[in-house]
């Protein structure tokens, strides 16, 4: 059916524009009689444009959300026929002639259910039926039959589009061209332009007309004559949906923005009678909404009723228990005037589960306690639920005999919910049907992932007023199951098979406000050419901005267990358990370079983090508290990153920094100058990490500077004297191969590969050439026992063998990449971890140089991969763009 109107609305368009251009050309210009007297009351929509050709050019722009409705197959034949309207309207003949004329284009329901479109224009008034006989033909329609009708002519247009047959009707009646593809609807507007009432007879249809924007285009909607329209969209146990749907108020009233970030209706809805849904909010007092602030950022649907003076006729529903209506009675003057229902889209749990309805307390300790008196003589230890994120936090969620108590609280706001599950958080009652769907909002209430810290719904929700009485949200992506149950099977499969499409709508909502005793009205339609994606984290938790270091595991001494330390780009530092709750925020007076260490500086089995910026060295125990005489001021502003040595692992601890001053100098554990050390002067400004390592019982410290590669003792002496010049690139790692002739490697520059043997010696080969701005490491990551290769340069990594032999070339697309990254997560499971900086996506690429499965994902930090428990499997930790920390669970296997 819904291609066959479109096609419609289309031949009828094409019909008048060569109508009107007719009689433009012809001189007559003055339109003298009103389009609205021929739209019978009976029209269900009536769009109203002022200037026909902007409007049929919003539409066919091939860009926003009427673009994608083009790549949608069901849309396709539509948005032919719109771009075919626009290319005819848009020739200089027309765009003169058409430009700021207004027209009428009604809809209108057949006894059957087909919809049929009546476009109602004003023309000169001297015009007649032979002119437009003449106009037809001078417009290239040959097949015109003439029927009289009430002494006007009907103008008979049989036509064919692929294997569609139909006929268009025109007619020229008092200073009106009116067309229609029903004979039936054009006879009625023929009769109805002679009638003294028209469709702004209906009950509060002239008060919206004369309220809304008189240089907008304007739809409006007449509830009352909706049903035939709406009834064959849903099943048959759902067919009541469209009668609640008639009955929701008298008409309303939408001024029409359109743009490519969507659409955005704004008007006033008009009720008149008390048994009309929405005529309770015209007493009411809006207000700011609270309860979003709370729902998980996984709501996908919710509304939010401001009770205030509004009154209630409709009876609770029969599945109220006594138990519950007694309740009920006990909590309603605490129970607030804001109440809530919300479904929450959580994966692998039943659609009926996921329900919530919120009550914004007005007195939180009293309600309580109430429920409490009422409850605690049932309590066992099988209706009462903890929920035990981690060892601290404990919430009680209660399994109740209360069924129905939204109902007796407001009567027809959730009818047969199931409401068994009861829980206090905050200043709300959270009632649900299943524990898992309460706990999920817990939980992500204890990680700030609500919907106030959700950057799409922010964006989304500045598109509407800021007050409201009503408040309706949905992401239509979504909630494709949660409507499976009210509407058909062949709605449900269409939204099935264009979900790619659907979720670039970020977002749809509806607000009404009590305002000059209407309701203002605004709903608003988000849209983005990037699809919102669903989130696939364990868990996320909020930070004050974006994080600016790679993430950290630290171990928590007293449980064994592995935490998260984390720094923000406002030099916030963070520690999160691996619940993902925050366990404390410090601020620092700089942002940390480099690695971060955990040592054991009281040699107690007690940990602290330690780390360094460009001015001190901070350590930070398990609480967020400074060690003793930290943060320690540097001799000189650093240039590289903090290095930790620990020669003899027994926890004298040796750290290793150098200054602007292009000494390196040494501290012990306190922060004081190591004795016996004497501070090494290089040539140039050292800014990569310095290394350590022990060949042959001997240790070896290696700094690299822009000229050259320095081997000094643990007293800072000069140990080794190289027998050619060797430069590190800045991005090369510095590695030691082992083995029977052990050598250190990094790359030049040029990407040239340097073993440097512990004689001084110097073996250079070149592998592939590469920038200055390349990456370099040598890892073992096909397990053979030997290391391979591995090179990032303007977008690609390559592998090589340690016989120089490629692995892989794998292209990214991007110019900007980070890495590589070496992961080990057993003897035979290895992986390279690259970062996208352009696009915010990180990989792991095995040695073959396939895809993990399950990425990329979705990042915008360097990452760090651990067990978060002993037996939890690997977690991936990174920032996100949204100022979210984000945890994956991994699956190691490859696509």
């Amino acid at each position: 059916m819904g291609k066959k109107i479109i096609v419609l609305v289309i031949v009828v368009l094409v019909a008048f524009l060569a109508i009107l251009g007719y009689f433009l050309q012809q001189g007559r210009t003055t339109l003298l009689t009103d389009p609205w007297k021929a739209i019978s009351t009976d029209a269900a929509i009536v769009v109203e444009t002022v200037d026909i050709q902007s409007f049929i050019n919003s539409l066919s722009t091939g860009k926003g959300i009427f673009g994608e409705a083009a790549k949608v197959e069901e849309f396709k034949e539509f948005d032919t026929k719109i771009k075919f309207l626009a290319g005819q309207i848009n020739k200089p003949g027309y765009k003169k002639l058409l430009s700021g004329n207004r027209a009428l284009i009604s809809f209108h329901t057949s006894a059957s259910g087909k919809l049929h479109p009546l476009l109602s224009m004003a023309i000169p008034s001297d015009v007649k039926a032979r002119q437009i006989r003449e106009m037809l033909r001078a417009s290239g329609i040959q097949s015109i039959i003439d029927k009289p009708f009430h002494g006007n002519t009907l103008f008979v247009m049989p036509y064919a589009l692929g294997d569609q047959k139909d006929t268009v009707w025109v007619s020229g009646v008092q200073g009106l061209i009116l067309c229609s593809s029903s004979e039936p609807v054009i006879k009625r507007a023929i009769m109805q332009t002679g009638s003294e009432n028209d469709i702004r007879s209906t009950p509060g249809f002239t008060r919206v007309l004369q309220a809304s924007g008189k240089n907008e285009d304007r739809i409006f909607v007449v509830f009352g004559n909706l049903k035939r329209l709406l009834q064959p969209f849903f099943n048959n146990g759902s067919g009541f949906l469209a009668e609640q749907i008639r009955k929701l108020a008298e008409c309303s009233e939408g001024d029409v923005y359109i743009n490519e970030n969507g659409i955005v209706l704004s008007g006033y809805t008009e009720a008149t009678n008390a048994g009309e849904y929405l005529f309770k909010f015209k007493a009411g007092n809006p207000g700011l909404l609270q309860t979003y602030k709370i729902l998980p950022s996984a709501t996908v649907l919710f509304e939010t009723i401001i009770l205030n003076n509004i009154t209630n006729s409709a009876k609770p529903g029969s599945q109220s228990s006594p138990k519950a209506s007694e309740l009920a009675k006990k909590l309603r003057e605490f129970t607030g005037d804001e109440i809530t229902k919300a479904y929450i889209d959580i994966k692998d749990q039943p659609v009926r589960d996921n329900s919530l309805v919120i009550y914004r307390l007005k007195n939180r300790v009293y309600a309580e306690k109430i429920f409490l008196d009422e409850f605690t003589p049932e309590i066992t230890q099988e209706n009462i639920i903890y929920f035990k994120p981690d060892e601290v936090v404990k919430v009680p969620v209660y399994l109740t005999p209360y069924r129905g108590f939204a109902s007796e609280i407001m009567p027809g706001f959730a009818p047969d919910f199931d409401d068994s599950f009861f829980a206090f958080y905050d200043n709300y009652l959270i009632t649900g049907s299943s524990y898992i769907t309460i706990s999920r909002l817990l939980y992500d209430n204890l990680l700030n992932k609500t919907l106030a810290n959700d950057l799409t719904y922010r964006d989304f929700e500045s598109t509407l007023p800021s007050i409201a009485g009503y408040f309706f949200y949905c992401v239509p992506s979504r909630i494709t199951e949660y409507l499976a149950g009210a509407f058909n099977e062949g709605i449900i499969n269409g939204l099935r098979s264009n979900k790619t499409s659907l979720a670039k709508i970020q977002a749809v909502g509806f607000r009404l406000t009590s305002s000059n005793n209407m309701l203002y009205n605004s709903l608003s339609i988000k849209f983005k050419e990037e699809a919102r994606e669903e989130s696939n984290t364990e868990w996320e938790t909020l930070l004050d901005t974006v994080a600016a270091i790679k993430p950290f595991f630290f171990t928590n001494h007293t449980t064994g267990a592995k935490e998260i330390f984390i720094q923000d780009m406002n030099n916030n530092a963070y520690l999160v358990n691996a619940a993902g709750r925050v366990l404390w925020k410090v601020p620092l007076r700089e942002r940390i370079t480099g690695n971060v260490y955990m040592i054991d500086f009281y040699r107690n089995g007690k940990y602290q983090i330690l780390f360094s910026g460009k001015n001190y060295l901070h350590l930070l125990d398990r609480n967020g508290n400074y060690v003793e005489r930290y943060p320690v001021k540097l001799r000189s502003p650093a240039t590289n990153s903090l290095a930790l040595f620990d020669y003899d692992n027994n926890r004298n601890y040796r750290l290793l920094i150098a200054g602007e001053d292009k000494m390196v100098y040494a501290y012990d554990k306190n922060g004081n100058s190591v004795k016996g050390w004497t501070p090494f002067r290089t040539n140039g400004t050292v800014t990569s990490e310095t290394c350590w390592f022990r060949v042959s019982g001997k240790d070896y410290i290696v700094i690299s500077d822009e000229f050259s590669l320095y081997f000094i003792d643990r007293q800072g002496n000069k140990k080794i004297s190289l027998k050619e010049p060797v430069t590190k690139a800045r991005n090369s790692a510095i590695r030691l191969t082992p083995g029977s002739d052990p050598s250190v490697v990094c790359s030049a520059p040029d990407g040239t590969v340097q073993h440097i043997y512990f004689d001084g010696s110097v073996k250079k080969f070149e592998i592939v050439k590469l920038s200055g701005d390349h990456s370099f490491d040598i890892f073992d990551v096909n397990g053979d026992g030997f290391g391979e290769y591995v090179f990032i340069d303007a977008g690609i990594l390559y592998l090589y063998n340690h016989n120089r032999t490629p692995m892989f070339t794998r292209k990214f697309g991007s110019k900007d990449l980070g890495g590589p990254i070496s992961f080990v997560f057993s003897v035979s499971d290895r992986k390279i971890g690259v970062f996208d900086i352009d696009k915010n996506l990180i990989y792991l690429i095995d040695g073959d140089g396939e895809t993990m499965n399950g990425f990329p994902l979705k990042g915008a930090s360097m990452f760090s991969i651990g067990k978060l428990s002993d037996n939890s499997g690997w977690h991936l930790i990174v920032g996100g763009t949204d100022r979210f920390l984000y945890n994956y669970k991994l699956n190691t296997e490859v696509n």
